[in-house]
């Protein structure tokens, strides 16, 4: 399962570029950079200081005034740097900082689908013990409205595909979400 939100993570990275209409005063490449250093952290944990050095060089030190994309990015730098802690203490204070990111990003555009979506595939990884489940849930009832109301902020077909992808395989919708989700798949198909 893992594998599988690599992959549509890197699908984002690679169809997402549609979605730069919203966000205009981020130039093209700088965005693509950011998105595609952020999946290779996902992996490896050496792109963290990285993706922090490319937001921090191209954004002022306050991240409250970043586009909320940005916001969103600067939460993904926490969950990837808790993601590869090894101290338990750690990880939940990185995951937490995280979460607190993607709220404030959230605030400033809560109908973006790409902010919910990474959070989403973060928190579908998440224990439910540690208290993020209201968000997951959330997220998941967000990004299918959105994906129902084609309200994906100029995103790719491809892109919206893999998500609709990702959240079945989840194993989190019910079979009544399942089958939407397959007709606005299909509906892809026929545009």
């Amino acid at each position: 399962m893992y594998r599988l939100a690599l992959f549509f993570v890197f699908v984002f990275t690679l169809f997402a570029s549609d979605a730069i209409k919203k966000n205009e005063s981020i130039p093209y490449n700088l965005l693509e950079k950011i998105r595609t250093t952020y999946y290779s952290g996902v992996e490896n944990e050496d792109y963290i200081d990285s993706l922090k050095l490319i937001i921090s060089k191209n954004f002022s030190d306050d991240q409250l005034s970043y586009p909320s994309i940005i916001l969103a990015y600067s939460a993904g730098v926490e969950a990837l740097k808790s993601k590869h802690a090894f101290w338990p203490f750690n990880k939940m204070s990185y995951l937490n900082s995280s979460m607190d990111l993607f709220q404030q990003a959230l605030r400033k555009d809560p109908n973006n689908l790409e902010i919910r979506f990474m959070r989403y595939s973060i928190l579908h990884y998440v224990p439910g013990i540690l208290g993020y489940s209201e968000e997951l849930e959330e997220d998941q009832k967000s990004i299918l409205s959105l994906l129902k109301l084609n309200k994906s902020n100029n995103i790719s077909e491809e892109l919206r595909s893999g998500i609709i992808s990702f959240l079945m395989e989840t194993g989190r919708l019910s079979k009544a979400e399942i089958n939407s989700l397959k007709t606005i798949q299909l509906s892809f198909n026929n545009e």
